[in-house]
């Protein structure tokens, strides 16, 4: 019984996750495609709040949406409401700039989003 306890002791310990520190830039321009295929451009700023979290908000097309988000390794993921239903973004890291995949609550299909750091 004192081997298996170690065994799991020593597991948890090996396996636990590390924390990264959250690095974002600021600023951001952003393209995507709607779920109907049309396409969008705006701004994104990304105010980082601890470690692992941050607000970001867009503005696109001449509306503007808040939302909080996570990092975890190369993964960004943040909420959102756009005409009151609740909106996930996931962005995949890559290089300085994210590529997300988005949806809405209720809603059929998902869009792609680019978003380009500019500071």
């Amino acid at each position: 019984m004192r081997r298996f306890a170690f065994v799991l002791a020593f597991v948890a310990l090996t396996s636990s996750v590390s924390a990264e520190t959250l690095v974002l830039a600021h600023h951001y321009s952003a393209v995507g495609l709607n779920p109907d295929g049309s396409k969008y451009s705006g701004t994104v700023t990304i105010d980082i709040v601890s470690d692992t979290t941050f607000t970001i908000q867009w503005d696109i097309n001449g509306a503007t949406y808040q939302g909080f988000g996570m990092r975890r390794n190369d993964s960004v993921a943040a909420t959102y409401q756009i005409q009151g239903e609740p909106g996930l973004v996931i962005y995949q890291v890559q290089g300085n700039g994210l590529d997300g995949i988005w949806a809405i609550k209720g809603e059929n299909g998902s869009g792609t989003e680019h978003l380009t750091p500019t500071d």
